[in-house]
């Protein structure tokens, strides 16, 4: 596993690195200013969509990786089939929504007769960034069951391709296309990198092996509509807790309305350099670690996964601890060293390396929060994680009407620290719960 895992984080530090770069290029060319917020804003009706849902880890690929591993073989290439198709209508429905509502829906993030050109950038960067949307389903589907099956490069390298996009993008079409290179940059690279997985994907779900003749009398239809509903089961509450996930997104976005021009970028940048080591670590370690925790839960060896679980906690502490003492105390320094040039200057760099403090202070809340989560869903338990996210956006959405007002801007940065303590807090006690009533202790 230790191989595994260094393998899967070595390509996704590459990815990492790219995504850095990508933020350095954005940062040079549009700083904090109208054209980045235009996207950023945009890029949260529709590549968050597809970021959040269709990542490593995240709830259709962690529901697949929960689920397929229990499907009889014989029945796993109609089941792959027949959950991409329904999987997929989910998001097509959601694409038309945002299609047909995006001018109301903006009317709340934005003050339409004070910003009109703001309005406008961010209508026609949504309208660029929806096919994202429409591949968040095949992207999710087809990474999990590459790594069901030990195929890690694709899945681990397709964010880089999409990074590798955006930067082309936006150094060849800056001056025709301004801002809106962002967004062509973005659809281009996801829809590419969807398309990488799709040759491996084939050759395994064609497999003799994986499929019964559905005319033939063996054919087990009965069998394949229960693991179909039990995918389901699993996999609605799971979206709904993620969605709730984006809610508070959308909420932070709601409170930077009254706040100065390049708020929502300055959000943005800070929260993407916190994600990116925190990214490494997660994907390092679902990829290769939860595929067997969901085949221990079928063998009922609780024990055996409480010991990982601690093993992997211990882990992650001492890697953690080093990192969030960096970023607390050469926070400023670390913004300026990476940031700061061309369009993206002293009071950028004052924006966003006041966010990046407060948002090292809950590196290590969220990823054990991350873990647990994970957890529940190896366990079929998706309505656990919806119901602890339900409750955070909650605190969140409190927290932020009190202290925006007070300490503004950081207050977005202070409440998410908040929020990830709570929830791993309310995780770890039902998961210590969940795990007595089992006897693993």
């Amino acid at each position: 596993m230790l191989r595994v895992a260094s393998l899967i984080a070595g390509l996704t530090l590459i990815s990492k690195l790219l995504g850095l770069v990508r933020d350095l290029v954005i940062a040079h060319y549009f700083g904090t200013s109208t054209y980045s917020d235009a996207f950023n804003l945009a890029y949260l009706f529709t590549g968050n969509i597809f970021i959040i849902f269709a990542c490593v880890g995240g709830p259709i690929y962690s529901t697949v990786v929960a689920s397929l591993p229990k499907v009889e073989r014989s029945l796993q290439g109609n089941f792959l089939k027949k959950i991409l198709v329904s999987t997929s209508l989910i998001f097509i429905v959601v694409t038309a929504l945002i299609f047909f509502t995006k001018d109301f829906i903006l009317k709340a993030f934005i003050d339409q007769s004070l910003k009109p050109e703001y309005f406008d950038l961010t209508l026609r960067n949504i309208d660029v960034l929806l096919p994202l949307i429409l591949i968040t389903a095949p992207n999710a589907i087809l990474a999990a069951v590459l790594n069901i099956y030990k195929k890690y490069f694709a899945s681990s390298l397709s964010p880089a391709i999409t990074n590798i996009a955006l930067i082309i993008s936006v150094i060849i079409f800056n001056t025709g296309f301004g801002g809106l290179s962002l967004a062509l940059g973005s659809s281009i690279g996801g829809i590419f990198a969807t398309t990488l997985f799709l040759p491996s994907f084939l050759k395994i779900v064609n497999r003799k092996s994986l499929n019964d003749d559905s005319s033939s009398e063996n054919f087990n239809l009965e069998k394949l509509k229960a693991e179909i509903k039990s995918y389901d089961h699993i996999l609605i509450p799971a979206l709904m807790s993620t969605g709730f996930a984006q809610l508070m997104v959308f909420v932070d976005s709601f409170f930077c309305k009254g706040l100065e021009e390049g708020a929502w970028t300055a959000v943005t940048l800070a929260n993407r350099l916190i994600q990116m080591p925190m990214g490494i670590l997660i994907t390092s370690i679902v990829v290769p670690l939860f595929p067997k925790i969901s085949l221990l839960v079928k063998q009922a060896n609780f024990k055996e996964i409480n010991s990982r679980l601690l093993k992997l906690g211990r882990n992650l502490l001492a890697l953690c601890i080093p990192g969030v003492i960096i970023g607390v105390i050469w926070h400023a320094d670390l913004i300026r060293l990476v940031f700061e040039r061309g369009a993206f200057d002293a009071r950028s760099t004052a924006m966003v390396s006041s966010l990046f403090f407060y948002l090292c202070l809950g590196i290590i809340p969220y990823l054990f929060k991350e873990l647990l989560v994970r957890t529940f869903y190896s366990f079929g338990d998706s309505r656990t994680p919806f119901m602890t996210m339900g409750l955070a956006i909650v605190i969140k959405a409190s927290l932020n009407y009190f202290l925006v007002p007070i300490y503004g801007l950081d207050a977005l940065a202070m409440t998410m620290v908040c929020m990830n303590i709570v929830s791993f807090l309310i995780l770890l006690s039902l998961f210590i719960r969940k795990s007595l009533k089992k006897k693993t202790f």
